[in-house]
This record gives structure tokens, C-alpha cells and sequence, in this order.
């Protein structure tokens, strides 16, 4: 009898308290969801249970990262170790994090302009051809597309007005490497595109093939009229 206490105390203890999270534990502090206090001294305990040892308080505003929900208690990891709060609404609350996705979004898109600035300038000084697509030669549009499905693996539309159209606007202070700048020669409709390198500086395949041109200054400067993202 003293044996079979002596087991369920340790079987307790490894699962109340102990350090070695599991995967599916691992994968819940991996989102970044934490459980947060509601009010001053709200008790940490060592198990799912009212009459269980408090350990620690948690105070109003203050978090631990959650580890899931046992009956009416959360389980955070406090310290390294599983510990319990009051999963009522009165008492603490779940919270998830965009810090992390943030981070992971903002990382991927600077990738993805990176990769798109490498590649456009691979085909500087490539001919200009009216309808081209490829390597023998490109139109404006046809330049971005080859661009953007070599860099990135991602297609955007044929012509210059529905990439305009398509696109996720973007204001002129805004323009970051690798958008795309639009012009027009007769005022209203969109008939060219470049990718921009800079916010004063673009790559595109004009009149003497794929080359850098500016899109605040010179000939294309009065012909602007927006730009537009795809990442």
C-alpha cells in the first residue's frame, strides 16, 4: 500500500512539476498565446486544484506563457517548471502574441525584395521587345512578371494596367525595393512599369532594354502615377 502511495505521488509530481515539456506543450508556447492576470495577487499553484500549495502570485497585467487548460485551470510555464492559475474570466485571461508572426512576416518580406533586386538586375541590358516575356527579350510588364516568378515563384498579371490594378497601392513616401512604379504617357491610362530599386530609383525595360532609371526626376518624373505591392 505504502509502495503504490509512494507511485501516485510520483506520478503527481512529474506531472504537476515537472521541467520536460511535451510536444504538444512545446508547439502551444511556439504560437506565443499567454495567460494573463486579471488582478493583483492572483495565486500560482503547484496543481489543477483549489486546495493545491500556492507557489507564487501573479499580478494585474502580468504573463506567463499557456500551456493549455486542465478543467477550470490554465497551465503556464512559470520559471521552467508547470504551474496553474484560475482559467475564470473574473480572474486571468488568453491572450495570443503578434510579435512572433510579425517578426516572421517582416523577415519573409525582406527576403522576397531582396531575392527580387538580385534578380531584376541579372538582365540588365536584355533588349527590349514589344510582347516579350523572356530572357531574348522584354516588355515593361513582361520584365516585372519574368522578375517576380524567377525571384519569388509568384505570378502577377501580364499587362501593366492590371498589375496596377491588382496591386495593393502604395503612397510615394512608402515605395520600398522591389514594388512596382507605374507611369502613364497620356495622363490617364497605365502603359508602363518598372520595379523600383529605391524610392528615388527604378529598374525597368524601356526604349534600349532592361536598364535604371529614375521616377522622381528626368522623363519618367511628369508620367507617374502610382505604385503598387505584391508582398
Amino acid at each position: 500500500m505504502l509502495k503504490r502511495f509512494a507511485s501516485i505521488v510520483v506520478a503527481a509530481t512529474l506531472a504537476f512539476s515537472g521541467l520536460a515539456f511535451t510536444t504538444s506543450e512545446q508547439a502551444e508556447a511556439a504560437t506565443g498565446t499567454f495567460a494573463y492576470s486579471k488582478v493583483n495577487g492572483l495565486n500560482i499553484r503547484t496543481a489543477p486544484s483549489l486546495t493545491s500549495k500556492v507557489s507564487a502570485t501573479m499580478n494585474k497585467g502580468q504573463r506567463y506563457t499557456y500551456l493549455g487548460k486542465v478543467g477550470s485551470f490554465y497551465k503556464i510555464n512559470y520559471k521552467g517548471s508547470h504551474r496553474y492559475i484560475s482559467a475564470s474570466s473574473s480572474y486571468a485571461y488568453l491572450k495570443a502574441s503578434t510579435t512572433t508572426a510579425t517578426k516572421v512576416t517582416t523577415s519573409s518580406t525582406s527576403s522576397a525584395r531582396t531575392k527580387l533586386v538580385a534578380e531584376s538586375k541579372k538582365y540588365l541590358g536584355t533588349p527590349y521587345r514589344y510582347g516579350g516575356t523572356t530572357t531574348s527579350g522584354f516588355d515593361c510588364s513582361g520584365y516585372t512578371g519574368h522578375v517576380y516568378k524567377k525571384a519569388i515563384n509568384k505570378s502577377i498579371p501580364r499587362d501593366s494596367r492590371s498589375q496596377y490594378s491588382n496591386s495593393k497601392k502604395v503612397s510615394k513616401s512608402a515605395i520600398q525595393a522591389g514594388d512596382l512604379v507605374f507611369f502613364s504617357h497620356n495622363g490617364s491610362t497605365i502603359q508602363h512599369v518598372g520595379m523600383a530599386l529605391s524610392k528615388t530609383q527604378m529598374i525597368n525595360s524601356e526604349t534600349g532594354g532592361v536598364k535604371y532609371a529614375s521616377f522622381t526626376s528626368g522623363y519618367w518624373a511628369p508620367r507617374y502615377v502610382g505604385a503598387g505591392s505584391y508582398l
